[in-house]
């Protein structure tokens, strides 16, 4: 329906007072006779029957014993009309923020199953998806997240995109069963966490999940929206609840296992300074950030990822053995219990392997849509 249509039919919502003109019609009362009988001024009966003035409790109670309809009768048809005026007055609000709807990517949030509700325009979907009322209480709501970025500065990265993502993150995260955090918990099943690397890629969500989730981390995968440049976040839902978000933007085990552990890092080492970071991805532990004072918690999160994928000491023997190939590879991998492709992403940051060698030991990660 649209909302012409719409417009058409709240104003065909009769007032109550139509209604109470017709029982005055019925029982051959005038409107200074119905005054009589409720104790109300002939001035308030003229207002309700002219539209002018509600029906309120207690002129729903007069009429009631005067026309032998109960209450909640004129009550409810009060509430249906007020209903209608509310809507009229949203629906004309709603063609007015039509351009703050254009600012973001509905189609492509459709075509990755966002988990979009029901609306009778697309603002109004977009009102529902945020959960808010208008375009200041989504500006309200999201400027309150506090959320600081580690991303470098691109002209095309959409903050209404960013917003999208965080919420579709924020709402499958929702539906987890999370046990309360517990840092002592999460810190001992890093071990677990780590063995996952060894798994196959589609295999791995479930235990990565079921392991957080035990520790009251919710971790979900939402793909990339165009114009975000996000890599994952570390947010927290409450004092007992957090959040690992993750979009797989750079297709390999390697980046993702990384991402996964760089967000790690800001829940653990991070929680009483950060309650929201949104990272891109971290080719350059050095690059340049939005939010200066994150420069330290980047660098320490990164450094966290590292060493809780691969020891420094480890990685420090096998770089001075000098023998690089895929075997020489696979079999350190092995010692280490982690997946080949962590180790040929670690070697290639360090400027061992160039950016084509040792791919073929990575494992590459497909587009999915949001899952929880």
């Amino acid at each position: 329906m649209d909302s012409e249509q719409q417009l058409i039919e709240l104003k065909a919502v009769p007032h109550p007072g139509e209604t109470v003109m017709e029982y005055l019609e019925f029982h051959g009362w005038s409107q200074r006779d119905l005054a009589r009988r409720t104790d109300l001024t002939p001035k308030t009966i003229s207002e309700i029957c002219n539209g002018k003035a509600p029906i309120t409790p207690t002129t729903a109670l007069a009429l009631e014993r005067a026309f032998q309809r109960p209450a909640h009768f004129w009550l409810g048809l009060q509430r249906v009309f007020d209903e209608a005026g509310a809507r009229r007055f949203e629906l004309s609000r709603l063609a007015s923020w039509d351009s703050w709807a254009r600012g973001f990517p509905l189609k492509e949030m459709r075509r990755r199953n966002f988990s979009l509700p029901a609306g009778r325009s697309e603002t109004d979907v977009l009102l529902n998806f945020f959960g808010v009322a208008s375009p200041e209480s989504w500006r309200s709501v999201w400027d309150a997240t506090g959320v600081a970025y580690r991303q470098t500065r691109k002209s095309n990265i959409k903050e209404q995109a960013v917003a999208a993502w965080v919420r579709e993150v924020e709402l499958i995260a929702k539906e987890f069963e999370l046990a309360e955090f517990n840092e002592q918990r999460l810190s001992a099943s890093l071990p677990d966490l780590r063995k996952l690397t060894r798994k196959p890629i589609d295999e791995i969500m479930d235990p990565a999940q079921q392991i957080c989730a035990a520790s009251g981390v919710a971790v979900v995968w939402v793909e990339e929206l165009q114009n975000t440049a996000i890599s994952g976040c570390a947010r927290w839902l409450s004092d007992s609840k957090a959040i690992i978000g993750l979009t797989l933007r750079y297709k390999t085990d390697d980046q993702m296992w990384f991402t996964f552990f760089h967000e790690m890092g800001h829940l653990l080492l991070h929680r009483r300074k950060r309650s929201f970071v949104i990272d891109n991805a971290a080719q350059d532990l050095a690059d340049r950030v939005v939010d200066p004072e994150m420069q330290q918690y980047e660098t320490e999160a990164s450094q966290f990822a590292a060493d809780t994928l691969i020891a420094a000491s480890s990685l420090a023997e096998f770089i001075r053995l000098g023998t690089f190939t895929n075997e020489s590879i696979h079999d350190f991998a092995e010692e280490q219990g982690i997946g080949p492709g962590i180790v040929v992403g670690r070697l290639q940051y360090e400027g061992i392997l160039k950016p084509h060698q040792g791919n073929a030991l990575k494992q590459k990660i497909g587009s999915r849509s949001a899952e929880g």
